[in-house]
């Protein structure tokens, strides 16, 4: 059990490295790469809220509209 805790916390590792490679965010300081982290988990939150609350109201009106 134990091993496969280590390669899940591996695989972590990896998905980040990846993360910071091709956002290029390993060239920043690390207060940089928190600010821009924290701006990004801003701006997606916020559009899978508004998704998630609007989207719906979209939808039936639009099948209302066109049924």
């Amino acid at each position: 059990m134990l091993s496969s805790v280590r390669r899940f916390f591996k695989f972590i590792h990896w998905l980040y490295l990846q993360y910071l490679l091709n956002t290029a965010l390993y060239m920043l300081e690390p207060w940089e790469r928190v600010l821009f982290t924290t701006l990004l988990f801003a701006i997606i939150s916020t559009a899978v809220y508004s998704a998630l609350v609007f989207l719906p109201v979209h939808v039936r009106s639009m099948i209302q509209t066109y049924s």
